[in-house]
């Protein structure tokens, strides 16, 4: 397909559909997506009886994951070509603005701190063009003093146009699982011990591990460690408790150095249905304000541990321990 023209209304639905999926790829990878899409909307209203599976573009088919690089040398020539294809791309859709003179000015309007796991990319839950998200991305989306000092950088550089400052977990974390692990069985934790760097990692989770826990035998008893589906339960809800507990401390570094702005917000992403969740029950859209102190954590920890994503992980068949004699299944 050459150009930015939208295929024609007058074609049958197969050819519709071939053309359609290299529209769409051309669209998803040019920084006129806006442009583009005003164009593809009234053209798929002509044929509303076609059906297309959009997928997200970070699941790859079966036969793409089959064909990863085996080699270094391959992985190269794959990141080469990758890139080969945005140029070619580019100058297809005659995106002559990617190419400016000069690097236009960064003017992102959030900034994102979240991990570097390979299945949330940030840009893309976000549906976010270049230039617009300042991303800080590390296992477990902890704050040591590399992160916070990035994000400091851009809080002072990029004030004109910062507006939100998110922290962002994801469901199945495996930095938050490494934490629970130790946590439950620290005899088993030995090759997190001898790392310092894994060991800072985990470190800083520890707390919203133990935080967790205890919102869990305050909710619903102290026996709650021996129900199947535990480990699995408290990794959902440190989660969550660990992206709020960053964003809290944000909140806190903001105000230490009397900045306003930008707000500061947490969720988490479902790597099954690509949603930004937020409390009350993480399964709605949502990015939910910092915390204010310490109290609304512990509150947090016990509203979400009886929430329906933290307790489908277990068979519980009694209400929860502080006096209310909910049934939760």
């Amino acid at each position: 397909m050459s150009g930015c023209t939208p295929p024609q209304a007058e074609v049958n639905s197969k050819v519709f559909d071939t053309l359609c999926t290299e529209y769409l790829e051309a669209m998803s990878r040019s920084p006129n997506r806006d442009r583009l899409l005003n164009q593809w909307i009234p053209l798929r209203s002509l044929l509303p009886e076609i059906h297309m599976d959009l997928k997200p573009w970070f699941r790859p088919p079966p036969e793409l994951l089959a064909n990863r690089p085996q080699t270094p040398t391959a992985a190269i020539a794959k990141l080469l070509a990758g890139n080969q294809r945005l140029l070619t791309s580019t100058a297809e859709c005659a995106c002559d603005e990617l190419y400016p003179h000069s690097p236009p000015k960064q003017t992102p309007f959030g900034i994102v701190l979240g991990c570097s796991d390979a299945r949330a990319p940030l840009e893309l839950v976000f549906d976010a063009e270049p230039n617009q998200l300042f991303v800080v991305r590390v296992a477990g989306n902890v704050l040591g003093d590399e992160c916070l000092g990035s994000i400091e950088y851009a809080l002072y550089n990029f004030q004109e146009s910062l507006r939100v400052l998110v922290v962002l977990g994801h469901t199945g974390c495996g930095a938050v699982t490494a934490a629970v692990r130790t946590y439950l069985s620290p005899k088993r934790a030995a090759g997190i011990a001898f790392s310092r760097s894994l060991r800072s990692v985990v470190n800083h989770i520890l707390v919203a591990v133990r935080s967790a826990a205890l919102s869990m035998e305050q909710v619903w008893g102290i026996d709650i460690h021996q129900q199947p589906g535990y480990p699995e339960a408290l990794v959902e809800l440190a989660v969550a408790l660990n992206a709020a507990m960053t964003a809290y401390q944000l909140k806190l570094e903001l105000k230490a150095h009397d900045l306003k702005e930008p707000e500061v917000v947490y969720g988490v992403i479902d790597l099954v249905t690509s949603r930004v969740v937020g409390p009350p029950d993480m399964e709605s859209v949502a990015l939910s304000p910092a915390p204010n102190d310490p109290s609304e954590l512990v509150g947090l920890g016990v509203q979400l541990a009886r929430s329906h994503a933290v307790t489908k992980h277990m068979n519980l068949i009694r209400g929860p321990f502080a006096g209310d004699s909910t049934t939760q299944g």
